[in-house]
């Protein structure tokens, strides 16, 4: 768990306050009415009450806290395992639950085959291996229940760098060292996989593709037990 606390900070930028403040503000705008819309017909086509619901990379719960005013019969959990998140949690209502755990290795009591949804949004490309998080949701998932995966994926150094870093001159002689190593540490980290590779790991863990959607950086995988 230490050494993941200390990866995601890094991956953060260092700054835990800045990090939490700008996963926060984006919450709505990432999380519009199309979005759930989408939730509503293809995420919960098959969720039925009571069924639970878990958010993977829960940040400070805004999701779940969304959810279980949806699906008041619905338990609802959220994982994190960042402290500068779990510790400033909303006041969740009673059928929600944010937990702290290492989505590397997920260790939470969950039952199987009690979820009809889960959702991981934003936080695949964090992880230096998600399959252990696909298996435990693979687990807790009834038959039919569906899996969201919203994230970044591969686009060519060129592109990235020239999005991520529009002022610098990467070849100049003003360029620092550690400019360039905190450039192509963070391409590395935004960069770890296609959206092919996804869905590859997805297929192997026994998910079934329903359907794919990219849009620029991001890819959007919907996929069902």
């Amino acid at each position: 768990m230490q050494k993941t606390k200390a990866q995601i900070l890094k991956h953060h930028g260092g700054n835990a306050e800045h990090a939490r403040k700008m996963i926060t503000t984006s919450y709505g705008r990432r999380h519009d009415e199309k979005f759930w819309q989408f939730w509503q017909q293809k995420v919960a086509k098959n969720h039925q009450e009571g069924d639970g619901i878990v958010d993977l990379g829960a940040g400070i719960g805004q999701f779940i806290n969304d959810c279980a005013n949806h699906y008041p019969s619905s338990l609802v959990y959220g994982i994190d395992a960042a402290d500068y998140m779990v510790q400033h949690s909303l006041d969740l209502p009673n059928n929600a639950k944010l937990i702290q755990d290492d989505l590397h290795n997920p260790t939470v009591e969950i039952k199987d085959n009690s979820l009809s949804m889960v959702m991981a949004n934003m936080v695949v490309h964090e992880l230096t291996q998600p399959i252990k998080m696909f298996k435990a949701t693979y687990s807790w998932l009834k038959k039919g229940g569906r899996f969201c995966v919203i994230d970044l994926v591969r686009q060519p150094l060129e592109e990235y760098l020239a999005y991520k870093y529009q002022q610098t001159s990467l070849a100049a002689e003003q360029t620092s060292v550690a400019d360039l190593e905190d450039a192509f540490e963070h391409f590395l980290e935004h960069n770890r996989y296609h959206g092919e590779d996804i869905i590859y790991m997805l297929k192997e863990c026994g998910f079934k593709l329903i359907e794919q959607k990219k849009t620029g950086r991001f890819i959007r995988i919907l996929v069902e037990k």
